[in-house]
């Protein structure tokens, strides 16, 4: 399964190599829009990480594109915008964004390298990456939460998953491929639109918050969980509706910990004391990541993005103003790819998607424009020249 997707050296052949902050903020527009479809869609009971993955539509050609630090950093920026919009825990944002360190880092040079050699097609550039990603999250969401060798079961059904949600990806890019070559053409605005960041936020507590993270995950001992707690749950709101989300990880350490745990029998002959113990230590430090993730996800100093030169950040605070209108549009996009996959259109599956936020990008640019040609003239005194008859400018 090959797809024309240019590679990085053809990018660079084309003078179109370097990532520019209109395709980046594009690009994660498009993807944060493919997220919250499949986030709409069920989950796999007890297997609630397992997902399709399909933003990796646009984030596979960008590696392959571009190479794995654009990637990487258009992933990340795509978990930014789900703590920003969607209220996602900063735990789950560390070890997502920790396994696709891992993946994009680690594995996605190899990859792009046997893609652009031929040895790789889209197919095999998806499940060795969905693979690589699944693999280290379930190492890295038992070393940081479960704790215990037995979750360890599921790498026989992640590796299944692998292969057919790489699979997936790979078909959704196969018909999307005109879409996303537009990704690598510039956008046609004569401004940029301003960044329009959160409101600025001190960076104290973020600061302290992070080290009372690390002190909730080095030191598992109830004289430091159990405080926390009972702060964090004076401090974060909808503190209940937050943890019955998370249920599937505390049924994992009842399971585990209850019944896999060594030690002197409490009830029958399943269930020892020692496990007992572990269960409920680590429960209460599992609420206390899970809440301290929330507090601090509204506390992130955004404005230190402000003011690098980074493409990435750049883009990013670029696709800022358009967030506040993410879930109305993403849903008709979702409903619309869902007709045309039932009417058997596969070629442009995606393309509304793509085609509306390369509109709704070029009209917040030209607005932009006018705002500043306006405020302009008023700083000089004058007012802007009116077009001539038939629209045209003297």
């Amino acid at each position: 399964m090959r797809s024309r997707i240019d590679t990085d050296d053809e990018a660079g052949r084309t003078g179109n190599r370097k990532v520019t902050p209109e395709g980046f903020a594009l690009a994660l527009l498009v993807a944060s829009s493919l997220q919250i479809m499949e986030n709409l869609l069920p989950r796999i009971p007890l297997f609630p990480w397992m997902r399709v993955g399909f933003s990796y539509v646009v984030i596979l050609p960008f590696l392959l594109r571009y190479g794995p630090r654009s990637a990487f950093a258009l992933f990340l920026a795509r978990n930014f915008i789900t703590i920003l919009y969607g209220g996602q825990p900063l735990t789950t944002f560390l070890i997502g964004s920790a396994s696709g360190a891992l993946t994009f880092l680690g594995l996605g040079q190899p990859v792009a390298w046997a893609y652009r050699r031929g040895w790789l097609g889209i197919l095999g550039a998806g499940i060795v990456m969905a693979t690589a990603f699944n693999g280290f999250q379930l190492a890295l969401v038992n070393l940081t939460l479960i704790r215990h060798s037995g979750f360890y079961f599921q790498v026989g059904p992640i590796l299944a998953w692998s292969l057919v949600s790489g699979a997936l990806v790979a078909l959704l890019i196969l018909f999307s491929e005109r879409e996303i070559e537009g990704l690598f053409a510039p956008l046609v605005v004569s401004a940029r639109a301003p960044a329009a960041a959160p409101a600025p936020k001190p960076p104290g507590p973020f600061l302290i918050g992070l080290a009372g993270l690390a002190g909730l995950l080095l030191l598992p001992d109830f004289r430091i969980q159990l405080p926390a707690l009972a702060a964090l749950a004076l401090l974060v709101r909808d503190r209940a509706r937050i943890l019955f989300h998370a249920w599937p990880f505390f049924f994992y350490l009842a399971w585990l910990h209850l019944f896999h745990t060594p030690g002197a029998y409490l009830w029958g002959e399943s269930i020892t004391r020692e496990g007992v113990r572990q269960f409920a230590l680590y429960s209460v430090r599992l609420a206390d990541l899970i809440l301290l993730g929330r507090w601090l996800s509204g506390r992130f100093p955004w404005q230190w993005a402000g003011k690098s030169r980074s493409p990435y950040l750049q883009g990013f605070l670029l696709s800022l103003p358009l967030f506040t209108d993410l879930f109305r549009p993403s849903l008709e996009f979702g409903r619309e790819m869902a007709r045309r996959l039932w009417a058997g259109q596969r070629k442009g599956v995606l393309a509304p998607a793509f085609e509306a936020w390369r509109e709704k990008m070029e009209a917040a640019a030209m607005a932009a424009e006018g705002k500043g040609t306006e405020a302009g003239a008023e700083e000089s005194g004058s007012q802007p020249e009116k077009p001539a008859p038939g629209g045209i400018s003297p």
